[in-house]
């Protein structure tokens, strides 16, 4: 029996922008996505919160929902993903395979940069696999990079569900280190119009 490593294609949803409400418990997020086949199928199952917000960029911790089975989704620990205005960036550690006492489990760094959010990208992704086969330890890793064409640029939606209230905070209008007046109109497009991180889970890996 042997690893083998899929190629699927990342799923694209209709683009929804943010106009969270002070009341809001959940609102979904815009954020980069590429119509191309990389390894990295979707999960469902998923759900974002908010770790940190500016005008710059947004944070979000991916974790599986409350009632989503591992069939749906397999995240121990949170992902944590960045869309900046310029790039986006997901990693974290997920169980690609498992079947009795063998497990594999794979870290995997997503990474794209742009100049503008709807022009072509250059995206790289690694992933690095480990763990047991028939009893014995297993490791492999790989990387790839591709270029995406500006048509091939997709805007994906992630349901958040934990701090939807930095939508409307100060900081989301506010430029690192720049002082907090003149920055509201650029950065309220960030909150209202700028796609944002979320998520895009994987599950590389098949036995045969």
């Amino acid at each position: 029996m042997h690893l083998k490593t899929f190629l699927l294609t990342l799923a694209l949803t209709t683009p929804t922008l943010i106009h969270a409400k002070d009341t809001a418990t959940t609102t979904t997020a815009p954020y980069f996505g590429a119509d191309v086949s990389i390894w990295q199928p979707t999960y469902s199952g998923t759900a974002g919160s908010v770790a940190g917000i500016n005008a710059k960029e947004t944070t979000y911790h991916i974790s599986c929902t409350k009632d989503a089975p591992k069939s749906l989704c397999q995240i121990d620990k949170p992902w944590t993903m960045i869309q900046a205005q310029d790039s986006w960036s997901l990693t974290g550690v997920y169980t690609a395979w498992s079947s009795g006492k063998d497990a594999v489990t794979a870290t995997q760094d997503y990474s794209c940069t742009f100049t503008h959010w709807s022009e072509s990208a250059s995206c790289a992704l690694t992933v690095k696999a480990t763990g047991t086969l028939e009893g014995g330890k297993w490791s492999s890793d790989a990387s790839t990079k591709v270029s995406v064409a500006s048509d091939k640029v997709a805007t994906l939606g992630l349901l958040v569900t934990g701090g939807v209230e930095s939508f409307t905070m100060p900081q989301a209008t506010q430029t690192p280190g720049a002082a907090v007046g003149g920055v509201m109109g650029n950065a309220r497009a960030v909150v209202t119009g700028m796609p944002l991180a979320g998520a895009a889970a994987v599950a590389v890996a098949a036995m045969f």
